[in-house]
């Protein structure tokens, strides 16, 4: 096992521990609460995916450090409304903006292995044409803004 497959592997994984946690922090946050220590496991573990990401090979996938770059500033926002700002007044809606996009960046991440061809999940993964594959990436998209919108609005809805 060379570096590069390590570093992809401990990617991978960090990823999908941070679509976990990440999981949970928007469904609380769809309620109008937040779990500190969910909060923290998703940022750790997508901060650690996108800081392995950045020292993947440029040529393994060119989109890898656009997104770890992207889920690094992102995730920054949301540290810094979360534990400068403490939440308050549209502090909460940066949060959940900023983590649910983390979260669509971590899921987009996630399945992207399973849709190369030297994937070992490629023979899971139907050969997928580019308009099947954009069709099903705006779905994804579709999904995840529909999540913002409720996740922002899930403070006042609970009246916190």
């Amino acid at each position: 096992m060379t570096i590069a497959n390590l570093l992809d592997l401990v990617y991978i994984l960090c990823d999908l521990l941070g679509v976990g946690f990440g999981a949970n922090v928007l469904l609380r946050l769809l309620h109008g609460e937040l779990l500190h220590n969910s909060a923290v496991f998703f940022l750790r573990s997508v901060l650690a995916a996108s800081i392995i990401g950045l020292f993947l090979p440029s040529h393994h996938s060119p989109a890898t450090h656009a997104v770890s770059m992207l889920s690094v500033y992102v995730s920054g926002v949301a540290i810094v409304a979360w534990k400068k700002f403490h939440l308050v007044g549209a502090w909460y809606s940066v949060f959940a903006l900023s983590t649910t996009v983390i979260l669509h960046l971590s899921v987009l991440v996630a399945i992207a292995p399973a849709t190369r061809a030297s994937s070992p999940f490629a023979v899971l993964v139907p050969v997928q044409s580019n308009p099947t594959l954009a069709l099903s990436q705006y779905i994804i998209m579709t999904l995840f803004a529909g999540l913002t919108i409720l996740a922002v609005k899930g403070r006042a809805k609970h009246g916190r």
